[in-house]
């Protein structure tokens, strides 16, 4: 039982900024102004093993996750709270691209109130397991349901991970929870720290043109192993 609970509490999910939408969703909504904003999230895991489900309660549009509410954040008041058998802290985190279209899935939206910090329940998800363990490793493609479009403008400065085969994905979020001195003047060399695979590079460039990534549906995304957040980009 001790294993089982140490195991749920170490869940380490791809959720960030992953915002998924169900077969009938609302009308999309248009975020603007979006780069280096920040934002946190709780997953709440219910279920059990190997079946496991998480809701995903996030700040972004109701305030920029204070850091005196976040560290406030009572794991154990929350797991009674919602029932759940674990809750992950997943933040603080600051969104890349520059505006987002995104549909919630109907039974989606709602806000709460947790001590004083607010949220919105975005998404529903499939908790993955590797090994009988809850959650995907670093550079391992997970696939959410989601509809969305994530646009940057020509200028921008963008970073990306390049896989053997010419597969590119582009970071969506960088993370400030493995290392919490992270911005986003670090990011054109955070390929030094990163711990890549064998035949994987990064790099950072900027767009000479405007680039979006939208999904209808299925998205493939990926963290490092600082817990930034990539989507796939091209093939």
């Amino acid at each position: 039982m001790l294993a089982r609970a140490r195991r749920l509490a170490g869940v380490t999910v791809v959720l960030a900024c992953l915002v998924a939408a169900g077969p009938a969703a609302a009308a999309p909504t248009r975020t603007t102004g979006m780069a280096d904003d920040r934002y946190c999230e709780y997953l709440v895991v219910t279920g059990t093993l190997p079946k496991l489900v998480a809701d995903v309660w996030n700040t972004y549009g109701l305030n920029d996750c204070p850091p005196a509410l976040w560290k406030a954040s009572d794991v154990n008041a929350l797991k009674t709270e919602f029932g759940a058998v674990a809750v992950q802290l997943n933040g603080p985190r600051h969104w890349l691209m520059d505006s987002a279209s995104i549909r919630l899935a109907n039974g989606l939206g709602q806000v709460r109130s947790f001590n004083g910090l607010r949220m919105r329940r975005i998404a529903t998800v499939q908790v993955p397991i590797t090994n009988g363990v809850p959650g995907a490793a670093p550079y391992t493609q997970v696939t959410v349901n989601r509809r969305n479009t994530f646009a940057w403008k020509r200028g921008r400065r963008v970073f990306e991970l390049l896989a053997p085969g010419g597969t590119v994905y582009l970071m969506q979020a960088y993370a400030q929870i493995v290392d919490p001195m992270q911005t986003l003047a670090k990011l054109p060399t955070l390929g030094a720290r990163l711990k890549l695979p064998a035949g994987w590079r990064y790099r950072s460039r900027v767009l000479k043109a405007p680039l979006a990534l939208t999904t209808t549906g299925r998205a493939t995304v990926l963290q490092d192993d600082l817990q930034d957040t990539y989507q796939l980009e091209r093939r």
